[in-house]
């Protein structure tokens, strides 16, 4: 009887509509800040990135994280600084000069790129505040580094588009996503005319025509070392997601922050750093607040799975956290705690730390079931963690699955 009810159910199967049985899908890891290289200053110190480099090789950096990048089908970075062996490239000046001291400015050789390729990173936003550190020829030369490597870039910095900038889209399987990324100074929040507007109708434009069947915006802002998100940083995520986004990244703050489900899409705030060459400690030293250390090390890798069906229309999507810190070497105590440039997955209380990092800016409205649900599952597996005898090994917290209203 058995035999025949499975008989039965194999027919009834082959008999389904293809469409039933044939769901796709596109795995993408986003990882943090990554600079590949410094302060120019500081490249000759044994501890920087160069040094580090000489010493180790490329492979070196992203050992810890190759294989889990392979698996996917997109890994994505926020390439902050400049790739360029032109080292008479001038300094841009950001208002205060270009001495040492007066601001930060990060660069590193072209060949650094294979930092990247190494370990299966395929694309990079750059979007963000260091992508001009050396001017439009700085910038041009990352571009002709990254295309070079077979690596796609995408930015916006401004809505009159220009060689430097361009949305990427992905295709797999005959279903594409369009990737987008917007620094904020441009943003330019509640201006019609503005940089966010005109993303907004991009986004739109975009559904409207059937160039993607799904949108993920990346939006460079937020305070630095901040604990909390910003004001437009939710207005641009909101605004994104009316205009049709499925799925909102925000870089910039150098820490982790809380994220948010806004209509079935998900909405990260902030993923910290990851491969940091702009930092030699993991835990930097800050005199003028009564806190003597900013916290780093700790960031979040974010794996979102979204599904299609096999016309291509979006069905929803799914989230996996990933705890991981920025450096292999652990704090022992002190105020500093060096950075080797080599992250690594964390568990037990270190990943719980992340996890914590997080829910403290997830302070929900009552009247929010799903987001407050959300903020549960976040600290049961933070309480987890912090039960763990060892901090060594993976940690990874798979989220409800989102389908699309």
């Amino acid at each position: 009887m058995r035999l025949l009810r499975l008989l039965f159910l194999l027919t009834a199967l082959t008999l389904l509509p293809a469409a039933a049985l044939a769901d796709k899908t596109i795995t993408i890891t986003f990882t943090g800040d990554v600079t590949l290289g410094g302060e120019d200053y500081l490249r000759d110190q044994p501890d920087s990135f160069h040094s580090v480099y000489d010493a180790n090789g490329p492979e070196y950096f992203l050992s810890n994280m190759a294989d889990f990048f392979a698996e996917d089908d997109l890994t994505i970075v926020n390439l902050e600084g400049v790739l360029t062996d032109r080292d008479t490239l001038p300094a841009m000046d950001k208002g205060k000069g270009t001495e040492i001291g007066s601001g930060y400015w990060f660069r590193g050789r072209t060949e650094f790129v294979k930092v990247l390729t190494s370990a299966s990173v395929e694309a990079a936003s750059l979007a963000n505040n260091h992508a001009l550190d050396y001017g439009e020829p700085g910038l041009q030369d990352t571009i002709d580094t990254l295309e070079n490597a077979g690596i796609e870039w995408f930015a916006t910095r401004d809505k009159n588009a220009s060689g430097t900038e361009k949305f990427f889209f992905y295709e797999k399987d005959g279903v594409t996503v369009c990737f987008m990324s917007l620094y904020w100074d441009d943003y330019l929040q509640g201006d019609p005319n503005g940089s966010g507007a005109w993303m907004s109708e991009q986004i739109k434009a975009i559904k409207a025509e059937g160039k993607a069947d799904a949108v993920v915006a990346i939006l460079h802002g937020g305070q630095e070392y901040g604990r909390h998100r910003t004001r437009p940083q939710t207005v641009f995520t909101a605004m994104a997601m009316r205009a049709g986004a499925d799925l909102v990244i925000c870089h910039h703050a150098h820490v982790v922050m809380g994220m948010d489900v806004i209509g079935s899409r998900s909405a990260f705030y902030s993923l910290g750093n990851f491969c940091f060459g702009g930092n030699r400690n993991a835990y930097q030293v800050n005199s003028k607040k009564k806190v003597s250390v900013q916290d780093a090390a700790p960031a979040l890798v974010v794996r979102a799975v979204l599904t299609f069906d096999d016309d291509g229309t979006y069905k929803g999507q799914q989230m996996t956290l990933y705890p991981v810190q920025t450096t292999s070497i652990d704090r022992n105590g002190g105020d500093t705690q060096p950075n080797n440039f080599q992250p690594k997955f964390i568990t037990g209380e270190l990943g719980a730390h992340v996890l914590h990092l997080m829910q403290i800016d997830m302070n929900y409205d009552l009247k929010d079931k799903v987001n407050k649900e959300l903020k549960a599952i976040v600290v049961a597996k933070e309480d987890e963690l912090s039960a763990m005898d060892s901090s060594e090994g993976m940690a990874s917290l798979t989220l409800p699955y989102l389908p699309a209203e």
